[in-house]
C-alpha cells in the first residue's frame, strides 16, 4: 500500500456533498470510489479492498457505524473515518483504526485526517 495514494471508499447520501468531496480527493490524485448507501459500500467492499472507508453516520437503512463495524470485520487493516455532527467518541475509542471527522468540516479537516492515516501507516512500515 502506498501511503501517498490511499484508496478511499466514500459513503455519503448527500449528492452535492459527495460530488464536492470526490472532486477534491481526485484533485489530490487519490483514488476514490463514491457510493450513496451502506448497502452499495458493502457490495464494493466484497469485491475490492480499500485503505480508507470515509462514511457519513446518518445513511438511509444502515448507519455508517454499522457499516464501519462490517468493514473492519472484512478488512481489519482498513482505516475508518466517521463523519458526523454527533458525539461518537465512545465508538471511535473502541474501534481500531478509527477517527472522527466532525461536521461541519472543511477541506483542511479532511487533509488532517488523511495525514494522520498516512503517518500511522508510515510508522507501521
Amino acid at each position: 500500500m502506498n501511503a501517498d495514494r490511499l484508496s478511499i471508499l466514500y459513503v455519503e447520501d448527500n449528492e452535492m456533498l459527495r460530488a464536492t468531496i470526490v472532486e477534491y480527493l481526485e484533485e489530490m490524485s487519490l483514488p476514490v470510489t463514491p457510493v450513496a448507501s451502506a448497502e452499495d459500500a458493502l457490495e464494493r467492499l466484497a469485491r475490492q479492498h480499500f485503505d480508507v472507508l470515509l462514511t457519513d453516520v446518518s445513511l438511509p437503512g444502515r448507519s455508517g457505524m454499522d457499516l464501519g463495524r462490517d468493514a473492519l470485520t472484512l478488512y481489519p487493516d482498513i482505516h475508518l473515518i466517521i463523519s458526523t455532527g454527533h458525539d461518537v467518541s465512545g465508538f471511535v475509542q473502541n474501534m481500531p483504526n478509527t477517527q472522527c471527522l466532525p461536521k461541519p468540516f472543511d477541506l483542511d479537516d479532511i487533509d488532517a485526517v488523511l495525514n494522520n492515516i498516512r503517518q500511522a501507516l508510515a510508522e507501521r512500515a
